[in-house]
């Protein structure tokens, strides 16, 4: 995959997430995941799940509030052996896990980027490479 489409399909997920309902929280690791996101404009709810407690009671405590949570875990080992955690606590909760943003964004930037927090890096790098001006994100 070329620069320019990867870009753009970071872009076009990042637009998704700052479109979503406010009131589906995003599941990151830690607190440079989070941000990472904010600096690209996504707001609303963002926990970070990586804290002295268990997924499992973490997702638990999520479940009185939220029907559905979005994972966003890194997508290092790491990050997949933790949202593999998640996920199967959510199902022992009766909760949705969204994990489509996190699998876009593994299809877009699997090669050069291995995390959340190093999305904002990377697309001003693309955007340097490309020549391309921001198009939904004003500054970094």
């Amino acid at each position: 995959m070329r620069i320019k489409e990867e870009l753009e399909g970071v872009l076009r997920v990042l637009e998704k997430l700052r479109e979503r309902d406010r009131d589906i929280p995003i599941l990151v690791e830690g607190r440079k995941d989070r941000q990472a996101l904010k600096k690209l404009g996504v707001g609303g709810k963002i926990i970070l799940i990586k804290r002295r407690r268990s997924v499992f009671h973490i997702i638990e405590d999520l479940r009185g509030e939220y029907r559905e949570v979005i994972l966003l875990t890194d997508w290092d080992r790491a990050g997949g052996r933790l949202a593999h955690g998640i996920r199967k606590a959510c199902e022992a909760n009766d909760m949705i896990c969204n994990g489509d943003h996190r699998l876009e964004l593994i299809k877009y930037v699997k090669k050069e980027v291995k995390d959340v927090e190093g999305l904002p890096a990377f697309i001003s790098r693309a955007e340097l490479i490309t020549k391309g001006q921001p198009k939904s994100i004003e500054k970094y």
